[in-house]
């Protein structure tokens, strides 16, 4: 019975976690990035964040519009009051599009 509840606890985290990058790829998109660029973001920000970071971000991105410009939708994410996301969203913004990991 115990283990069947650990395993139903951990695909509940799981489903919140997948949850939050579906979110955010959309949400990405609304904005103003490309969806290459939105698939990118979010499988750096899943490595660098973590889930609730991740929840925090998705909750976040609701309240944005629709930018002019990619760069534009970058600086909107970069205002989160969120220390650890925006450290994360310039690091990922950079890998994304110069290709470079850091």
């Amino acid at each position: 019975m115990r283990t069947t509840l650990i395993a139903v606890a951990l695909v509940a985290v799981a489903a919140c976690a997948t949850a939050a990058r579906v979110t955010l790829q959309d949400r990405f998109e609304a904005i103003g990035l490309s969806p290459k660029m939105a698939a990118c973001m979010v499988d750096d920000l899943d490595q660098r964040l973590s889930d609730d970071d991740l929840r925090d971000l998705a909750r976040y991105t609701v309240k944005l519009s629709r930018a002019d410009t990619p760069l534009q939708a970058i600086d909107s994410l970069l205002k989160i009051d969120n220390p650890r996301a925006v450290a994360a969203i310039g690091r990922a913004a950079f890998s994304c599009v110069t290709g470079f990991r850091r």
